[in-house]
C-alpha cells in the first residue's frame, strides 16, 4: 500500500512519527507533503524526514483565498504522479478533497470539536475518522474512538525520553518556565486570540523573581520580550518542557504537551470557558494535569502561586496515573489505518 501522509503544523508531525514507522516497517510506502507553516520544515529537516511542499500558509484572507487555489493545484499534481492508496491527514480539507477527486481512500484525526470546517466539509467527504475516546461530537459509523489523547502517540514514556543534555548545551538556567505564544493566524482561530502584549509583559514580571523565564513565540517577538527568546531548536521543544517547572501560554497544542510531560501547565485563552473543547476539560477535571484560565487576574494570581512554591513531583504522580489509563496508542492507529 502507498500512502500520503499531509502535514501543516510540526505536532502533526510528532503524531504520526511513529504511526508512520510502523507503516514502513509493515512493508508500506508513506509519501509526506508538507505545508510550509511555522517551523514544520525546520522540523522535519532536523528529524532526517524526506518530504513534498505542497503550499505555503499565509496570514491575510486574499492571500488565504489566492493560496488555496495554489494548494490545489500542487495536491492535484502530486496524487496524480504518487498515485496513493490513501491519503491521511489531521483533519484536512485539502487532503479529503483530492482523494475524492481521485477516488482514494482517507482517514482523519481531528481532536477539536469546535473547528467548523472540519465538522462540516472534512468529516463528510472522508471515510473514517479517529478522534480521542473524550471527543464530545459523534460522526456515525465512520468515527473510531481510541484511548487518551494524540499526544500520547509521541510523548508517552514507550517512545519519548528526555534528552537532559540539551539543558548544558544551550545553557538552559534551572529552575525554568516556558512561555508559549502563538500567532492566531489559522482559519479556526478568526475572533479568537490570547495574551496582550501587556499581559504578556506583566506575566513574565511575576514569574522572574522565582525562576528563569523562555519564551516560544509562533510569530516575532517584540523587542520588549526578545531577550527571553529560548535558544533551543524547535525539534528538542519537548524536551525542554520535560524539565520546565512551569508551562504557561494561549496554546492550545503545547498546552497539552507539557500537561503530558508532568509541567505544572497554565492554558489561558479566548476558547476557555463554557464551550471549551472536551480534552481540555477532561485534563483538568480528571487528571489535574491542566488549568484552564480565561480570566487575567486569575491567570496572574495562579501562575506566581506556581512559580513560588514547585509543584512538579504532584504533576509526575498525576502523570504516571495517567498513563497506566493508556496502551499503545500507536500500534492501535496503525492497525486502524492499516484496515481501513
Amino acid at each position: 500500500m502507498k500512502y500520503i501522509l499531509e502535514l501543516n503544523h510540526p505536532k502533526h508531525y510528532y503524531q504520526f512519527k511513529h504511526i508512520r514507522k510502523n507503516l514502513i516497517n509493515c512493508g508500506n510506502e508513506v509519501v509526506v507533503l508538507a505545508r510550509d507553516k511555522d517551523v514544520l520544515l525546520n522540523v522535519l529537516q532536523e528529524e532526517n524526514v524526506d518530504y513534498l511542499i505542497f503550499g505555503r500558509h499565509r496570514k491575510k484572507m486574499a492571500a488565504k483565498i489566492w493560496g488555496t487555489l495554489s494548494i490545489l493545484w500542487n495536491y492535484a499534481k502530486i496524487v496524480k504522479h504518487e498515485k496513493p492508496d490513501v491519503i491521511i491527514t489531521k483533519a484536512s480539507f485539502y487532503g479529503v478533497f483530492m482523494a475524492k477527486i481521485f477516488g482514494k481512500k482517507s482517514i482523519i484525526f481531528p481532536d477539536s470539536e469546535v473547528v467548523t470546517v472540519t465538522n462540516k466539509f472534512v468529516v463528510p467527504l472522508c471515510d473514517k475518522v479517529v478522534t480521542p475516546e473524550t471527543f464530545g461530537l459523534n460522526y456515525g459509523k465512520k468515527h473510531i474512538k481510541v484511548p487518551g489523547f494524540f499526544e500520547n502517540c509521541y510523548l508517552a514514556p514507550s517512545v519519548f525520553i528526555p534528552n537532559k543534555k540539551i539543558i548544558q548545551q544551550y545553557g538552559l538556567k534551572c529552575p525554568y518556565a516556558i512561555f508559549r505564544f502563538v500567532g492566531w493566524f489559522a482559519n479556526h482561530d478568526v475572533h479568537n486570540g490570547g495574551f496582550s502584549l501587556e499581559e504578556k509583559l506583566a506575566l513574565v514580571k511575576a514569574v522572574e523573581p522565582f525562576m528563569t523565564v523562555y519564551i516560544s513565540s509562533e510569530k516575532e517577538m517584540p523587542e520588549e520580550l526578545k531577550n527571553y527568546k529560548l535558544p533551543t531548536p524547535a525539534s528538542q521543544i519537548h524536551s525542554v518542557l520535560s524539565f520546565a517547572d512551569l508551562y504557561l501560554g494561549d496554546s492550545q497544542t503545547m498546552a497539552t504537551e507539557a500537561a503530558l510531560l508532568a509541567t505544572p501547565s497554565i492554558r489561558s485563552n479566548s476558547f476557555v470557558g463554557e464551550h471549551d473543547m472536551t480534552n481540555f476539560i477532561v485534563l483538568e477535571k480528571k487528571y489535574n494535569l491542566l488549568c484552564n484560565k480565561s480570566n487575567f487576574d486569575e491567570v496572574l494570581a495562579l501562575v506566581i502561586d506556581f512559580a513560588s512554591k514547585s509543584r512538579k513531583k504532584e504533576w509526575i504522580i498525576r502523570q504516571e496515573k495517567y498513563n497506566q489509563e493508556v496502551g499503545d496508542l500507536n500500534k492501535i492507529i496503525t492497525d486502524i489505518i492499516l484496515n481501513l
